[in-house]
């Protein structure tokens, strides 16, 4: 073991060396290995092509350092089979950015479990789901499959194109973002050039031109020459100010060589020489005031190009003399996009409407895809797949499909990952497959081999979660139930059997909660239409009362607490109407209006005092409030938070070592901590900042100590801190989201059964585990 990097070539000796090297690695993922195991093993597994769990052995990965297993996994002719463990270490890799040991343990477990047992309850889970030195004992997971990311960025990118150089540099991404910087990325996802800024105008537009060169257009009504190879900027080629680029596009006019066309906001369109990038004068359409979208399609038999342009939803032609409408969409058109075929191209549009069209057939599209995307198409590249000529298709849902560039039929399932809408594609082909790269607003980046997608088994289909909730331990439930709300219905799951009971409700659920009364465990689920229903659920009497509706708010429900008040079950509802609301579960009727947030309500929980509970809701506007159930008046000053803008609330009860709290998490990526009995509450509050982005869901929980503790979730951890002293106690590693945290607290004991429960769900999935904080 001298620690020199391993070479490719030679399967054999490689896989033997993977063999030799996976005998020396402990059990115990506590421990930390040799170095050339944790720098080392996988690359001798990849070249030996045994890259899976038993050459790589799960107590390496939490000390893994090599090129990156994810990286290794995308590569082709490696097992498929035995890679659970290796496949959730990849979609925690790019997250983990110096998380200590322990929480790295942590994470796996917890990704494993939602990779290997989606959907089986704890009692058939096999001893080897078990993994030392993880700080929980997973109890369910229902979460989206692994996704393919490719790389992290700090802001949103807006534009993507894939280049290649007669320089001898070979092929590298280009990127281009929402603060005006353009990155340059290899095959494998690495920076290949530092970050180069444009001056801070957003990127919107990159198209490649010739030998590495691209043209850049941005909002700040600008064209820029990047030449990709180098990394640098070139020229600025024009500017047109008080707009900016909304397309650009290679142009060949019957009869004239090349040209770059631009088009602005205000609908100009401007054409510049590719030899000295000046303007010239070619005949061009006069076109109203707005954006155009520009696409050049090939013709058969001829050695120009047709000019299609979109403006809303009308689709025109350019012959080089008359401008031709061609199409009226139902949505404004997103991209146009050339097809293999000459004469033909594809267009997509916000009303989902995928159509292909053909230049020879003036009277529509030759077809019509099927609606397969939820929401508005986004981007449309072409790519080859599996040796087809196919076409690309992004969505607000996240998600690209592919289709033959001929029938517009599927191919194969739909790929998904990315938990925002899909802000770019672009295709990167090298001298393995084509891959399609997509960018979200999530800030990632992920690559999907093209190679064997329409042969893979389908997997299970996933839809987005819109909620999700378990009874707290005052509803006396003998059974632990999880009610889950996505686009394709609400389900109230028996997560020790396994066992689910599906609700039909007919509208879009926004939030749950769930209440006991005297006679019933209700579950109250608000819906799109701005009403609250409440279902009886479990039952305790032979006659249950029926389903009963709420109805007051202006706007959708978005957050729901309940408590007792004087034995009378209440609930509270905060509303992107900007008012909380309070219901006597008993009677149906509302009690009382709060309307004093003026903007939407973004929590409300509830903060038991020893005069009772109080109502505590904060919103969009920055203040918290709190609210007396009998009195129906505000309690207290309300705490204003000022920049730090309220995106999830949570309390905790007054205990031995602390007083009440009300936490606060904010869209600045901070969380705060408030004592609403002292003289003056806003002044200087406990700060924890975890730096992972905007923060949104936030609970307290105690430890076996009686320690008040807080849980906090960003875009891709969950972090544990001790509220006394700040100490940072653990950090889960999700990869994803979490909007929503809360625990269920049963009584202190010296059993297992007795550490408090973690809800953690995003649109991406749910896991429910025990935290063992006696370890922490």
């Amino acid at each position: 073991m001298n620690g020199r990097h391993p070479s490719a070539g030679n399967d054999d000796i490689h896989r033997q060396i993977a063999g030799a090297l996976a005998a020396l690695v402990t059990s115990d993922p506590t421990v930390p290995p040799h170095p050339y195991l944790s720098r080392h093993l996988a690359q001798h597994a990849s070249y030996g092509k045994v890259l899976d769990d038993s050459h790589v052995p799960p107590a390496l990965l939490p000390w893994e350092t090599s090129a990156s297993v994810r990286r290794l996994l995308h590569q082709q002719d490696l097992p498929r089979t035995g890679q659970s463990w290796l496949k959730a270490w990849a979609a925690l890799e790019p997250f983990l950015n110096g998380a200590d040991a322990i929480s790295r343990v942590t994470s796996l477990h917890l990704a494993h479990h939602a990779e290997a047992f989606r959907r089986t309850p704890p009692q058939q889970l096999p001893a080897t789901a078990r993994f030392a030195g993880s700080r929980v004992t997973p109890l369910w997971s229902d979460c989206a499959p692994p996704d393919n990311v490719w790389a992290l960025t700090d802001t949103r990118i807006e534009a993507l194109t894939h280049t290649t150089t007669s320089r001898g540099c070979g092929g590298v991404l280009i990127s281009g973002d929402d603060h005006g910087t353009i990155r340059i990325w290899r095959a494998d996802g690495s920076p290949a050039t530092t970050p180069l800024p444009t001056g801070g105008a957003a990127i919107q537009h990159l198209l490649p031109l010739h030998d590495g060169l691209i043209a850049v257009g941005s909002t700040d009504g600008a064209v820029r020459i990047l030449d990709g190879a180098r990394g640098r900027l070139l020229s600025e080629a024009i500017t047109r100010p008080h707009t900016w680029v909304s397309s650009l596009t290679l142009y060949k006019p019957a009869g004239h060589p090349p040209v770059l066309l631009a088009a602005h906001s205000d609908g100009h369109l401007t054409a510049l020489s590719t030899a000295t990038y000046a303007p010239i004068d070619i005949p061009l359409p006069p076109l109203p005031r707005a954006p155009t979208l520009l696409a050049a399609i090939p013709q058969p038999d001829n050695d120009g190009t047709l000019l299609v342009l979109a403006q809303r939803h009308t689709v025109s032609r350019w012959d080089g003399r008359t401008l031709t409408p061609a199409s009226q969409h139902d949505g404004d058109i997103r991209a146009i996009t050339p097809l293999p075929a000459p004469g033909h191209y594809a267009t997509c549009d916000d009303a989902g409407d995928l159509r292909y069209f053909d230049t020879a057939a003036p009277d529509g599209p030759t077809v019509t895809a099927h609606r397969l995307h939820t929401g508005p198409l986004t981007a449309l590249v072409t790519v080859t797949v599996d040796a087809l000529p196919a076409l690309a298709s992004a969505g607000a849902d996240g998600t690209v499909r592919l289709w033959h560039a001929r029938t517009a039929q599927p191919l194969g399932e739909a790929l998904q990952g990315h938990t925002t809408p899909i802000t770019a594609m672009a295709t990167y082909t090298n001298a393995q497959q084509d891959r399609v790269i997509t960018t979200g607003a999530d800030n990632t980046v992920r690559s999907w081999p093209m190679r064997g997608h329409t042969s893979r088994p389908p997997r299970s289909p996933w839809h987005r979660i819109h909620a999700a909730a378990m009874p707290d331990p005052h509803t006396r439930v003998q059974q632990p139930l999880l009610a889950v709300a996505d686009e394709n219905g609400t389900c109230v799951w028996n997560i020790e059997t396994g066992q689910p009971h599906a609700l039909r409700l007919g509208q879009p659920v926004t939030a749950l909660t769930w209440v006991r009364t005297d006679s019933a465990l209700l579950l109250a689920t608000a819906h799109k239409d701005a009403s609250v229903t409440v279902h009886p659920v479990g039952h305790d009497t032979a006659a249950p009362e029926p389903a009963y509706t709420l109805t007051g708010h202006a706007l959708p429900v978005t957050t729901m607490t309940t408590l007792s008040y004087q034995s009378q079950s209440l609930l509270a509802t905060g509303s992107a109407d900007g008012t909380v609301r309070l219901w006597n579960l008993h009677t149906h009727d509302q009690l009382a209006v709060f309307p004093d947030h003026h903007l939407s309500v973004r929590a409300v929980t509830t903060l038991e005092t020893d005069d009772g509970p109080l109502i505590a809701s904060a919103g969009t506007d920055g203040n918290v409030r709190l609210w007396h159930p009998g009195t129906r008046q505000q309690h207290g000053t309300t705490l204003r938070c000022g920049q730090h803008t309220v995106t999830a609330l949570a309390t905790a009860p007054a205990g031995p070592r602390t007083t009440g709290l009300i936490v606060t998490a904010g869209q600045d990526g901070t969380v705060r901590l408030w004592h609403p009995s002292a003289p003056h509450p806003a002044a200087q509050p406990h700060c924890f900042a975890p730096h992972d982005g905007p923060l949104t869901a936030v609970t307290c929980l105690q430890s076996p100590a009686q320690r008040t503790l807080v849980a906090a979730a960003g875009r891709s951890n969950i972090h544990v801190w001790d509220a006394a002293t700040g100490t940072l106690l653990l950090r889960i590693v999700t990869g994803r989201p979490i909007t929503h945290l809360s625990v269920h607290q049963p009584p202190f004991a010296s059993s297992q059964s007795a550490a408090p429960v973690l809800l953690a769900a995003g649109q991406a999935g749910v896991r429910v585990f025990r935290l063992r904080l006696d370890q922490t």
